[in-house]
């Protein structure tokens, strides 16, 4: 029974480690998808979800699937976020039944002129008024979840992969003074966009905050950056 107590003891312990030291990723999630759910679900909202995901993911992980602990713990956080906003958005049927109106009344129209219709049109389709079609509109956007990227979170991971990452070339003894000595040839800018994104985990939107350029920018500096250091690297190893 005291050998029993004791593994429970441990396995809380080594939990609540866990869950200590990936608070940030909850973080990072939590505000890669703010800027892709409705805007009724808030950021605080978001986080203290996430980390009932990260608190569920730390209780359930077993080290022995070879899966690490950052992965599996951005499956639980991401999919408590999702799950909740999903539940929330089900709440409004009316929003479902008028975008479902909308479309098929857009649809028609289009295939009657040819081109797309203006939001008049559609209004006089349905029978209503223009400022009560924008008002259905406005509605049905707040339950709206937009299309989520993969499952690492940010679309840059997809576009470039975990393996071209700089940084993984420093855990490579031969490697560590080359890219090293290339991170420092680097402008501040583009040191700051790599210490932002690959040692803070900041998402694109908040390094293009914190900078003031678009997501999109961030991720050509980013690629440009990386293809530049691994190009590099194959020339001088």
């Amino acid at each position: 029974m005291k050998q029993t107590n004791e593994y429970k003891k441990n396995e809380l312990t080594n939990a609540h480690a866990l869950v200590n030291q990936h608070i940030s990723l909850v973080n990072r999630i939590a505000g890669y998808l703010k800027a892709r759910v409705p805007k009724f679900m808030e950021y605080d909202d978001m986080v203290q979800i996430g980390m009932l995901g990260l608190l569920s993911a730390a209780e359930t992980f077993d080290d022995k699937t070879g899966v690490a602990f950052k992965d599996y713990a951005k499956s639980r956080i991401k999919g408590a976020i999702l799950d909740e906003v999903r539940k929330l958005s089900d709440i409004s049927r009316l929003a479902i039944k008028n975008s479902q109106q909308h479309d098929k009344a857009k649809h028609e129209l289009e295939n009657e002129q040819g081109v797309s219709p203006k939001n008049s049109q559609i209004a006089e389709k349905l029978n209503i008024s223009l400022n009560e079609y924008e008002k259905q509109r406005t509605h049905i956007d707040r339950f709206k979840i937009d299309k989520i990227d993969s499952d690492d979170g940010d679309a840059f991971d997809d576009l470039i992969g975990p393996k071209e990452s700089p940084m993984k070339l420093l855990e490579d003894a031969q490697l560590t003074n080359i890219v090293t000595n290339l991170i420092s040839e680097l402008n501040e800018r583009k040191k700051l966009v790599l210490n932002l994104y690959y040692v803070e985990e900041l998402n694109l939107k908040e390094i293009g905050a914190v900078i003031g350029v678009k997501e999109s920018r961030v991720s050509q500096i980013l690629s440009s950056i990386v293809k530049d250091l691994r190009e590099e690297v194959a020339r001088v190893a």
